[in-house]
């Protein structure tokens, strides 16, 4: 019979860092999954090599808290404070942190990173430490039916394919093609077909029907009057392409993505092999309101970003939604919250915005550890007006 043991570590009234999860599946199958809360490095020099060496040091306790490594790392997200609106001074801080990228963690943790990787310049708040010039969150996977690599986590019954994320960046001959032009149709369908789908066909997958969740990055700062145009317009593009097998997930708007000419990136989650998708039947903002995978006695469930402007209310109804799923709840169940805070042009509303947020978010968890988070400044979630959103991954034994 299938077990399910969430350890969280080091609890504070809004996050556990790290969370923890124990699984033993039908099959006898044990595997140790890790989630550091997202992490920052400004205990260190304000530039980006420190920083980043802060930041490893603080993942690495993480990892070692729970007895895993950086080569059991298979997802790492990379958000990018926004240095200014100048695409130059945008480039340069995505050049200056990919250089020492790779060097570094070769360096602190004597081994490569096998994950993927999602990076995007979020806002010009920057996160809710004031200081830090980008936050890093990283999950791992252990286990003997375990491998990681080439974008994805083999478990050996079942396989969950995590790609990086990407843009319409593509070599055509002896050309490296950056934009499609102004068609944000186009250019979220050429990702959508010719960057996953058609890969994933000759492994013998189907990307629409095997897609679970979603998160759409829409690049804003170039032509910032037109956020939510671009948005609702990237929205429809999913909506149609996936029709009835609509994956759960979020959209928001950010300052650019790396392929700093062009406007959209998606990163899906896939999965296949000897594993059940069961979706809620619900569409909310353009997404499937929870997705859940089902493999050998174990559920995992993910609840798309439930977007407002009361993180207890918000929290309230992804409980719901975790229960619909057959969990227990949230507080049961919960292994990691996404929070995303819409930020504008005004920086003490920003910050008084985000210690609004916590107050809500830590008196929902008042009395009982809360799963892992990290948090954002965006500008905006789900839909325009939502104050914050958030989107979470819980799992239970069925």
């Amino acid at each position: 019979m299938a077990q399910v043991n969430i350890i969280r570590h080091n609890s504070i009234a809004i996050f556990s860092n790290p969370t923890e999860v124990i699984i033993r599946d039908d099959n006898g199958d044990v595997v140790r999954l890790v989630e550091p809360s997202g992490n920052v490095g400004t205990q260190y020099a304000n530039d980006v090599g420190s920083e980043w060496f802060g930041t490893i040091e603080n993942l690495n306790k993480g990892l070692e808290t729970c007895g895993v490594h950086w080569s059991d790392v298979y997802k790492t997200d990379v958000l990018w404070t926004t240095p200014s609106a100048d695409r130059d001074e945008c480039d340069e801080r995505k050049n200056d942190f990919n250089k020492i990228y790779g060097a570094l963690i070769n360096a602190v943790t004597g081994g490569p990173l096998r994950s993927n990787r999602m990076a995007r310049f979020t806002h010009g708040e920057g996160f809710p430490d004031p200081a830090a010039l980008f936050e890093v969150q990283i999950k791992a996977a252990k286990g003997e039916s375990v491998t990681i690599g080439g974008g994805k986590v083999d478990y050996g019954t079942w396989v969950d394919h995590q790609p990086s994320g990407a843009s319409v960046l593509h070599k055509k001959g002896d050309q490296m093609i950056t934009t499609l032009g102004d068609d944000l149709v186009e250019e979220m369908n050429f990702i959508l077909e010719e960057q996953y789908a058609k890969p994933f066909a000759e492994q013998g997958i189907d990307f629409r029907k095997q897609t679970v969740f979603m998160e759409i990055l829409v690049a804003v700062d170039d032509d910032p009057g037109k956020t939510w145009e671009r948005i609702e317009t990237t929205r429809k593009a999913f909506v149609d392409y996936f029709g009835d097998d609509l994956p759960a997930g979020l959209i928001y708007p950010v300052s650019r993505i790396p392929n700093l000419d062009s406007i959209i990136e998606p990163q899906p989650r896939v999965v296949s092999g000897e594993v059940e998708i069961i979706r809620s039947g619900q569409v909310e903002d353009g997404f499937s309101t929870w997705n859940a995978i089902s493999h050998h006695g174990v559920r995992e469930v993910m609840v798309s970003a439930v977007a407002g402007d009361d993180a207890g209310t918000q929290l309230n109804t992804i409980d719901a939604r975790v229960k619909e799923a057959g969990g227990q709840g949230l507080k049961e169940n919960g292994i990691f919250n996404n929070a995303y805070i819409s930020a504008g042009a005004d920086s003490a509303a920003n910050r008084a915005g985000i210690g609004v947020f916590n107050e809500s978010f830590s008196a929902y968890y008042e009395g009982c550890a809360p799963a892992g988070r990290t948090a954002q400044f965006v500008g905006g979630i789900q839909r325009e007006g939502a104050a914050s959103g958030i989107s979470n991954r819980s799992i239970f034994a069925e």
